[in-house]
């Protein structure tokens, strides 16, 4: 399955009124830090998988080991390692490769 067909959505983080919960800072807009996408199973739900190298060249947003390792810069060609397993809900468990969820 393509992951076009998915109704991918990249997602931005941070911006205007969003701040840092233990320092107060305010947390800078970025944009391309993860993407989100319907579930390929057909279960109705999203995934939302946050990158280890977003596309705006910056740091991870997340410092722990939730995030995935992105090459490709188009939904069509995009690649996510390692496997993509969906803890709770249906449980999917799957790759992205070159644009396609399997």
């Amino acid at each position: 399955m393509r992951l076009i067909d998915l109704n991918p959505c990249w997602v931005g983080h941070g911006g205007e009124g969003v701040t840092d919960t233990a320092t107060g800072a305010a947390i800078p807009r970025r944009e391309q830090v993860a993407i989100d996408f319907d579930c390929p199973c057909g279960c109705g739900s999203r995934c939302c998988i946050e990158f280890a190298n977003p596309l705006d060249g910056g740091p991870p947003t997340r410092t722990d080991d939730h995030t995935w390792t992105r090459t490709g810069d188009t939904f069509e060609t995009l690649t996510l390692t390692p496997s993509i397993q969906r803890v709770g809900g249906c449980g999917w468990h799957g790759h992205i490769t070159n644009g396609e969820a399997a």
